[in-house]
Formats: C-alpha cells, structure tokens, sequence
C-alpha cells in the first residue's frame, strides 16, 4: 500500500453521544413519525430526520436555519443518524418546511404522549407542578394574515406586558410547567402577546391533569393564580393549589395593619443553610396562621424571612435617601423658569416623590424664602459712583420632611409574604407548605436558560405557524436539557461528589448545568484513515479524566467515543 494515497478524514463527535440516549429516552423519532404521518413519498428527506436535527442542533449548538447545514456537515454522519448522501440534502428550505410540517401536526396530543412516556421512563415524579410564564420578545413587523384554510387560529404576536422590559417590541407569552423532580418540563403552551397570566392557569392546569392522569397533583404558581375563577375551578375539580396573595387583596391590607399595634405569634419554622457566597448567614423563616381565610374560604399563611427582611429595610432606606438626594438637586433650581411658582415646585417635587415611590415615607414641603439681588440704577458700566438697589423677590424651595409614624407602621410588616392553598393544616404544614412554594425559583431558572443556554430567538421567522412549530422544538431542547442536569446532580449526591471540575481551570461546580456539561465534549472527534474509498483505521481523540467522570455519571459508555 502506497502511504501517498492514504487520506486522513475527520469529523466531530461532540455531545452526540452523550444526548443520544435521552432523544431514545424520550422516543422523539417514534412520536413524531406518528405525528406527521403518512409520510410525503415525494420528499427526498424524511421531515422526522429534518426535525430531528433541528433538536440537535438546538440542544448543542443554537444555529439559525441556514447555519445548520454547515454545522451538520462538520460532524460524522453516523453521530446525526443519517448517512452521506441525506447529509447533502440539509438546506434552510427543506428545514422550512419540516417546521411547517410540524405546525400542521396535533402538537398538543404530541406534547401529551411525549411526557406520558418520559414520566414513565426517567421515573418522574409528577405530584407536584410548577408553573410561570415569561415573554418570548420579537422586533420587526408581523401583520396579522387571513384565515387559514385547515381553521386553525394564528397567534398575535403584539404588544403586552413584555417581562423582559421591553414594551416597544411585540411579543408572545410563552408559559412552562415544570415538575418538582429536577425541574424538568411536563408542559407548555404558547399564547397570544396580549394574554394576560390571570387567564391562563385553567387551560394550563386542565392539559396538566390529562397528562398527570388524575386532579390530585399539587399547583403552584404566582400570585396571578389567585383568582375566584382559577382557585374555584381547581378546587371543584379535586385538585389542590399554592400560590401568593397579591398585595392588592383586602386580606393582605388588614394583616399588615394588624402588625402595626399587635404582637404575633410568630413560630419560628425553618432555618435554611446559606446560599452560593460562604459567609452569607443562614435564612431563617418564621409562620403564622391568618386568623380568617380568603374571601373564597382557603386557608391563609404568612411568613416572615429574615434575608427578606433585610431586603426590603435596605430597599426603602435607598429609596429615601434617592428621593432626599433628588429633592436637594431641586432646591438647587428653584427661581428657574419653570421652578417660579409653588405649584411648578410642588408638581416637581411631587413627580421625583412618584418616580422614587416614596410618597407614603416622605413628603415635600414649600418653604418660601426670600432672594435678594442688588441692579445698578443705570445703564453704562459699572463704577465708583454707581448706586444699586436691592431687588426682593420670593423663591419656593422644597424641603424633604419624613413621616417617622408611616416608617414605623411599614417596617412592621418588613420580610412577611403569604401564601393561599386549599389543603389543610393537617394535610400539609406551614413548612411543608413553604418548602414546596420554594421550588418556584426553578422554573424561572428555566426561563433564563431560555435565553441564554438555548438562545431562543426566533427572530428569523416571519411566519406565525413556523414561529409556534419552533418553540416546539425549544420545548424538547430545554426538556433534553434538564434530563441531562437531573442525571448528573442525581448520580453526585448518590455518590457522595458535591462538586464535579467542570469549569475552566478545572474549577468546581456543584450544580453542573447542561450547556457545561455537554461544552466538556464539543472538542472531541473521530478520524479516518483511508486508502481511497476502504477505511484502513479509525481512532478517536482520547477522552481526559473529568470527561471519564462524566460520562460515568451519564450512564453514557466510554465505548460511544471509542475508548
């Protein structure tokens, strides 16, 4: 064999392995080859294949469509579960239309069978679900278009009350359940921009119990649960629900002015290790029962935190010295042209007390004093025998004065927060109760994965029925995601490991995210040597320790990257 016709390939293995088993997991290619049934003969490329390599690629390594034929191409055909010849087929078009493929599918059945089967599979624990939404934010222009033949309805991507502090740009509300167990999504639904989160607990809460299989699962989300509508329907439907009692409630009200000239009984409940930072101190929660339910008859606990304390003293503190600060700035100005008059200091000062929200803390008070200014009698330029006389003229000058009596009533009610349910105190205790609400974080911490971890941005779409098929995929992209991390910190803690060198210069991380996780393998590779079109050898580059590590915790075998 002449060594000058030898020909070495390569191609990149990356994370395929190490998501592969969770895709089977999750029989992705079996569910969506019953959705998108019968099959096109006409199609060169299988749709299920198309979307199928969108989840990879989403999961891995976020490309817009017309980037992902090139990504693929970098990667062993194998590792996509496509050959050669399929491989060349990939465009932005045929992916296009896999998208519109999938919209015209019954994508909320799908959703259904697919977590149907991942609950019976990874084992998950599905009596408690944890819901938020957030905003999926979009610029550009998107008119709304005709009806569609099959009757299906479009969503409206408008102005709402966009949560990421955006209110110039459209957007659509994008709402996610996650279970108790590792935080993994059960559910999600994608909902006109202008939706508003009071009106979509029934709808989400009904699609919960068709995919739990019974009512009796615990609901939690935020205060815009507490509604007479959503907490009855729950309620008369079996199921059981925590939530937060807004502020805008009677209830509330009177409690807070009760703490003003009352003691409480407060019962000191949990004491709660400190976070990430070392020398933070421990969190220490206090509860109490409301002597009255809600206006609906459910039970009401309020509880006092010690950190939450601390923040909202430390909060109205700054906010007062802002608005003392802004006030003095004023005073610095008055006898200007639009600071002449008590009413032009008045609205001014009353403005910078609005902006602060401190108008129940402070006030301002119109001092008028008197400013007085010296002019030359004359005209010409001044000197010896130049007589001047005094001008009086009366400027309003605002001063910052503090309601010590409000202050006082305020911090009485510093670090309380209540929570509503409609179990009793027999079937769940007001720490159980808190713990269970404390979950809550995780679904936010989704949320940010979102947009950071899986990028989303479907900016790229100018169809409605494309942008709905892709958050679909996002849906299996943040599911995937979430598997992967309840894997690893499941294989830590029953291994005894709090912390695991995944971090450059092998730095410890305790709670190893998925993206971390899978960046560990993006390196690797697979070479070929060949004599022509005959394969002579195939290595793999060699995989270090932590990767070892890891996959050992993965349950993935060394064997997927030819160790």
């Amino acid at each position: 064999m002449r060594t000058d016709e030898l020909t070495l390939e390569s191609g990149y293995v990356g994370g395929h392995p190490v998501i592969r088993p969770f895709m089977e997991g999750l029989r992705l290619r079996e569910h969506l080859a019953g959705a998108l049934d019968p099959p096109d003969r006409r199609l060169k490329l299988d749709p299920v294949d198309s979307a199928l390599l969108l989840v990879r690629n989403f999961v891995l390594s976020r490309h817009p469509l017309y980037g992902v034929p090139e990504w693929a191409r970098q990667f062993d055909p194998a590792q996509l579960d496509l050959d050669e010849r399929l491989l060349q087929l990939v465009n932005d078009d045929r992916l296009g239309r896999t998208l519109d493929r999938l919209f015209q599918a019954d994508l909320r059945t799908l959703i259904t069978q697919i977590i149907v089967h991942m609950a019976k599979k990874f084992g998950l624990d599905l009596r408690c679900a944890h819901q938020d939404s957030t905003s999926v934010t979009f610029s550009g222009v998107y008119p709304e278009g005709p009806p569609r033949p099959d009757g299906r309805r479009r969503l409206r991507i408008v102005h709402g009350h966009n949560k990421d502090h955006r209110p110039d740009l459209k957007q659509l509300v994008w709402s996610l359940t996650v279970s108790a167990d590792g935080a993994v999504p059960i559910h999600y639904q994608v909902f006109d921009g202008n939706r508003t989160d009071d009106t979509l607990h029934v709808e989400t809460w009904e699609a919960l119990r068709r995919i739990v299989g019974r009512p009796d699962f615990i609901y939690v989300a935020d205060c815009k649960l507490c509604t007479r509508e959503n907490m009855g329907h729950i309620d008369r439907a079996g199921g059981c629900f925590i939530t937060v009692l807004p502020r805008t409630r009677k209830e509330d009200a009177r409690f807070r002015q009760y703490l003003i000239d009352h003691e409480v009984g407060w019962q000191r409940i949990w004491k709660r290790p400190p976070g990430r930072r070392k020398h933070d101190p421990p969190e220490h929660f206090e509860a109490v029962q409301a002597p009255e339910p809600t206006a609906e008859g459910y039970r009401l606990v309020w509880y006092r935190s010690s950190q939450k304390w601390q923040r909202d003293q430390q909060a109205r503190d700054n906010a007062i010295q802002t608005a003392r600060q802004e006030i003095q700035r004023l005073r610095e100005k008055v006898g200007r042209r639009t600071l002449k008059t008590r009413q032009q200091v008045q609205a001014a000062s009353d403005e910078i007390l609005n902006q602060t929200d401190t108008r129940c803390w402070v006030r301002a008070e119109i001092v008028p004093r008197d400013k007085h200014t010296h002019r030359q009698t004359g005209p010409g330029r001044p000197g010896k025998n130049t007589r001047y006389v005094r001008q009086t003229t009366t400027v309003y000058e605002p001063v910052a004065v503090l309601d010590e009596a409000q202050i006082r009533a305020t911090a009485a009610a510093d670090g309380i927060f209540p929570l509503v349910t409609n179990k009793t105190a027999d079937q769940l205790d007001a720490l159980e109760l808190l713990q269970i609400y404390k979950y809550q974080a995780f679904v936010e911490k989704r949320h940010e994965q979102l947009k950071t971890a899986a990028e989303i941005m479907p900016v790229n779409y100018k169809s409605p029925e494309r942008i709905e098929a892709f958050l679909f995929l996002y849906f299996l992209t943040v599911t995937i995601h979430a598997l992967i991390e309840r894997q690893v910190r499941t294989a830590m803690k029953k291994r005894g490991l709090r912390s695991i060198p995944i971090y450059p210069e092998e730095r410890e991380c305790r709670a190893p995210t998925a993206d971390k996780i899978l960046a560990l393998f993006d390196p690797l590779r697979r070479h070929c040597l060949c004599n022509g079109q005959q394969e002579v050898q195939t290595f793999w580059d060699p995989l270090t320790e932590i990767q070892r590590l890891v996959l050992d915790l993965l349950e993935v075998p060394t064997a997927e990257y030819g160790q």
